[in-house]
């Protein structure tokens, strides 16, 4: 058995991801990880996730009784290179701009938006975003470093709406090229605005029911309750979808775009009920990302999707987050963040993180509204950090993935394998360049989540060459995960993809001339060149002899001398790194 995971990693935030976000993650694991006590970390401070080897750092400091979180989860809170991002300050009533990686307070976004989870960063150029100006019913593009807006279009004037203009409920991203927003005149007509040709389109829509048509990445196909509109404004298809519930717009892995929403009950054609389903926009064909039909429990209360990973380019990535039922984080997805890939032929989910959030006291503020990053590799929540019980304050909160901590690694590591042979697990790993790498250490898990050092590898400083390293564990019988950890001169660590590995084999220690001889022959097995110890004790357990041996990496023969021992039955105890062995030897 051999597994092989490679990982290309990306130096610079402008740059496009193309990673796995699943590397170092758990995948499609339904193992119940119960939410464990952990003290509210303070501003700007990380802690790992007990439960899933996460690291969640929290951004915010919005002091007691005030709440600063997520705009929403449809809505992206980073912009494009990720250099900065928004969050809602409740208490103050005022966006606060970001710093997008070390998350240091920016300043206050003084602007006077129709709806405050309505601002909708630009796809390309990182200091624009846009948003419906409340007193004219401009669509503005705005500079946020200039502090400088440019009207696009008045919508009422484009129009001829004498009403209200909105963006409407459950509002998503724009079409992402930067050029559609959709959008409606009270609750009788509704349009979408495409900025590139000045040109306005009503939809055949018979009730608006409060919302605009939404379009996808594309800017060419609309979804508006479980219905699915051309560019020309006319229905195209109707949907598997019984109600409409939240959900985000999105790109599936194969590029269509994408619809993805929380079911409670299946389809007018039956299926497609869970957590997570994802529609075709494109073929109207809908299959679950998270359902019972996969082993999981009915669906959570409390999800919302967020699917605008727009920069990786494998594409199909999304976030999660789940309130559930009972709150406490005891059960599978209470209480959990995910990120999934809507990939038909080959979906994985990885439980990422517990929110430690609730809604008492704080009704839709305490709600997580997970958010995904433009590269995926970071997820932005708001908790009271409560679990069971009330906090005291809503901040916000980052996941910051395995692949977030590659992306910035100082090791360009392109391949960490295993191969299985009988008791043997051989690990190897090469990296094409290395810059001021100390050392790694090579970790092993039994349960994927609690891990200990197995051993620390030197590494090769800086340089450009390709180097290999290999190491060969020995853990006995039973599923085994492991990871390497990588530690720069200056002290910085970051980790490895885990892999996984089931070793099913007899004990490698054997003994043999174990009767009338003046010896016995001793064979096992040593996972590295190492000192091995044999302790000998009589029947009554008394100690009456050790013996050390310089065991080599690989098979191991040792003769023990009994000549001497009187005849009786005695207990050898062989210790060999993390392998302990007793055997009976009897003397006649």
């Amino acid at each position: 058995m051999r597994k092989t995971l490679t990982i290309f990693l990306v130096l610079s935030f402008s740059a496009l991801f193309a990673q796995d976000l699943s590397l170092g993650l758990l995948v499609n694991d339904l193992t119940d990880r119960p939410m464990q006590d952990v003290a509210k970390p303070a501003y700007l401070d990380a802690f790992t996730d007990p439960s899933f080897g996460t690291t969640i750092r929290r951004i915010t400091n919005a002091g007691a009784d005030n709440v600063i979180k997520p705009m929403y989860s449809t809505v992206q809170a980073w912009n494009t290179d990720e250099s900065m991002m928004i969050v809602y300050n409740q208490s103050l009533g005022v966006h606060q701009l970001l710093h997008g990686t070390n998350y240091n307070y920016i300043k206050d976004i003084i602007i006077n938006e129709d709806d405050i989870e309505q601002l909708f960063w630009d796809f390309d150029d990182p200091d624009q975003l846009y948003y419906l100006e409340r007193s004219s019913d401009d669509l503005i593009r705005y500079d946020v470093v200039n502090e400088t807006g440019v009207v696009l279009a008045n919508l009422d004037d484009i129009t001829g709406c004498n009403g209200n203009i909105s963006l409407g409920n459950d509002v998503q991203m724009m079409s992402w090229d930067s050029d559609v927003i959709g959008f409606r005149c009270d609750n009788d007509e509704a349009y979408y605005y495409r900025i590139s040709t000045g040109t306005v389109t009503e939809f055949t829509v018979s009730s608006v029911s409060y919302t605009a048509p939404m379009p996808g990445p594309s800017g060419n196909l609309f979804y508006h309750r479980s219905s699915v509109y051309a560019g020309n404004g006319n229905l195209s298809a109707s949907l598997n979808e019984s109600s409409t519930e939240h959900s985000s717009m999105g790109r599936l892995a194969n590029g269509n775009d994408g619809y993805f929403a929380i079911a409670f009950a299946e389809g007018p054609n039956g299926g497609c009920i869970g957590d997570i389903i994802a529609h075709d926009l494109t073929s109207g064909t809908c299959f679950p990302l998270i359902s019972q039909s996969q082993g999981y429990e009915y669906p959570q209360s409390g999800t919302h999707i967020s699917a605008l990973s727009h920069n990786n380019t494998e594409g199909g990535w999304l976030a999660a987050s789940m309130m559930g039922y009972d709150q406490d984080g005891q059960s599978l997805l209470d209480q959990e963040l995910v990120i999934a890939k809507a990939d038909a032929g080959n979906v994985k989910v990885c439980r990422i993180g517990h929110h430690r959030s609730d809604e008492d006291d704080w009704d839709y503020w305490g709600e997580p509204h997970a958010v995904i990053s433009p590269s995926g590799t970071r997820v932005l929540f708001g908790s009271d950090w409560s679990g069971d019980d009330d906090g005291h304050s809503i901040d916000c909160y980052v996941v910051e993935l395995p692949a977030y901590a590659n992306s910035a690694l100082p090791v360009e590591l392109v391949s960490f394998t295993e191969q299985v042979q009988g008791c043997e697990v051989k690990l190897a790993w090469q990296t094409a360049s290395e810059q001021d790498n100390d050392h790694f250490i090579l970790q092993r898990s039994a349960d994927g989540s609690r891990y200990t050092d197995l051993d620390q590898i030197e590494g090769s400083g800086t340089t450009s060459n390709t180097q290999s390293y290999t190491f060969t564990d020995l853990p006995g019988t039973g599923q085994w995960y492991y990871r390497l950890q990588q530690l720069d001169l200056d002290g910085s660590k970051t980790q490895s993809p885990i892999l996984a590995s089931r070793v099913q084999c007899e004990n490698k220690a054997v003994i043999s001339n174990n009767l009338t001889q003046d010896y016995c022959q001793l064979h096992f097995t040593a996972e590295k060149d190492r000192r091995a110890t044999i302790f000998i004790y009589d029947q009554l357990g008394g100690l009456i002899e050790i013996k050390t041996v310089e065991a080599s990496l690989g098979a191991n023969n040792v003769q023990v001398n009994v000549q001497d021992f009187l005849p009786g039955t005695y207990l050898l105890h062989l210790e060999n790194g993390h392998q302990r062995d007793v055997f009976k030897l009897v003397k006649w």
